[in-house]
């Protein structure tokens, strides 16, 4: 996977790059079957120009789909795991579409009998 971070208003911290790269390889367990190469994601954090407030953002580019996630927070651990939780619910429902796993479900409820 490739990605690149973006750090506005905001100094980089080897805490916070401590917690993303464990961040990222949650991501990538997600995602074995594509290339290395075809997978890019973009992290974005952002500090608020005025106020004790942090916006992450995230760009998931996968072969056929886009996937984003954008949190605020008033700490940057806190707005980065609250982006990282919703960009790894959408993957999970991703590969449930690709695997087609919602016509599954739709067809479990068609065959149960009724009372």
């Amino acid at each position: 996977m490739i990605y690149n971070v973006l750090y506005k208003n905001l100094e980089p911290m080897p805490q916070v790059e401590q917690h993303l790269e464990k961040k990222i390889q949650k991501v990538q367990d997600l995602l074995p079957t594509f290339d290395d190469d075809a997978v890019k994601l973009d992290i974005s954090f952002e500090k608020h120009a005025r106020r004790e407030e942090y916006y992450t953002s995230l760009t998931l580019a996968i072969p056929r789909k886009t996937l984003r996630a954008k949190e605020q927070g008033f700490d940057v651990f806190n707005s980065m795991n609250a982006a990282f939780d919703e960009l790894l619910r959408e993957v999970i429902k991703f590969k449930d579409m690709l695997k087609r796993e919602h016509t599954y479900k739709a067809r479990r409820a068609e065959k149960k009998p009724r009372k």
